[in-house]
């Protein structure tokens, strides 16, 4: 009773309500164990709720931070989509302009290509031609020189024959037929270059000196002749296939093959349907 007496004062100073001690107080005393443990355990959850809050808050300011980087990496990668999109476009521009400088650079070297062979031709044209004129050049520096001599020949035969020819050249011509004919080669030549040297039937005579020429392996008296005769009449006569032929066989036996090659040409586009033309090309197969 004395002690509760002595302690009764100090209570009252500590304004403690010793009817408010337990679980429920702030400053819990007097607990026994299992209280103890129960208050001990509001302590945790206390705390546990205290730091899930804390969490929960640090949650929320992350999730607002994701959310916010989030919007932003959207966007950055859209901005990235668009230049993307940007890029790609420009990327087909590149390849269609590398199609179409391709292009023209094909065609560029198809050009050039058909230029060269184009060149080529010309050159291989302008060899020919050269070809051709130096053999026509020699045609007729040799045919001049077969004229002047046709010429001697003629004046020869006709101051040797002056006193034996008919005077009339129609008959002379007849007589030189009849030899020609008969194979009197000498006598039909001397006749049929009266006729010739008086006008009658010039080309005919002509024509027929050739033959005689032809037919005794005298070409360039031939071609002389033969030549003669188509300047007399360029028209085409009964003869002029056959005059033809012998004029390009005359020139083959001579080595000029391009001149009878041209000439046997001559003949298949002016007299295809003669049996020279066969010949002719029989020739050319050669």
């Amino acid at each position: 009773m004395k002690k509760l007496l002595f302690f009764l004062p100090i209570l009252l100073l500590a304004d403690i309500n010793p009817f408010k001690a337990g679980l429920d107080s702030n400053t819990p005393y007097g607990l026994t164990p299992q209280e103890k443990a129960i208050y001990k355990n509001r302590q945790n959850i206390q705390k546990n709720t205290d730091a899930i809050k804390e969490l929960q808050k640090e949650i929320a300011k992350l999730k607002s931070d994701t959310t916010r980087k989030f919007i932003q990496y959207d966007e950055n990668i859209q901005t990235l989509n668009n230049r993307l999109s940007s890029l790609n476009d420009i990327l087909n521009e590149i390849d269609n302009t590398k199609k179409e400088l391709d292009k023209y650079k094909k065609q560029a070297q198809e050009y050039n290509l058909t230029i060269a062979k184009l060149n080529d031709k010309v050159s291989q044209l302008e060899e020919e031609n050269k070809a051709l004129r130096k053999s026509i050049e020699e045609i007729v520096k040799i045919q001049n020189q077969n004229f002047q001599n046709l010429s001697n020949s003629i004046q020869t035969i006709i101051n040797q024959l002056k006193s034996s020819v008919p005077k009339s050249p129609k008959i002379a011509f007849k007589k030189a037929k009849e030899y020609y004919y008969k194979g009197k080669f000498d006598k039909a030549a001397s006749l049929f270059a009266y006729s010739l040297e008086k006008k009658y039937m010039p080309a005919t005579s002509a024509y027929f000196l050739g033959e005689i020429a032809y037919k005794r392996g005298e070409y360039k008296t031939a071609l002389a002749y033969y030549k003669k005769s188509v300047n007399l009449y360029p028209k085409t006569t009964s003869f002029t296939a056959r005059l033809l032929y012998h004029t390009g066989m005359s020139f083959k036996r001579l080595g000029m093959t391009q001149n009878a090659k041209l000439t046997f040409e001559k003949i298949l586009r002016d007299f295809p349907t003669s049996k020279y033309a066969k010949e002719a090309k029989k020739e050319l197969a050669k």
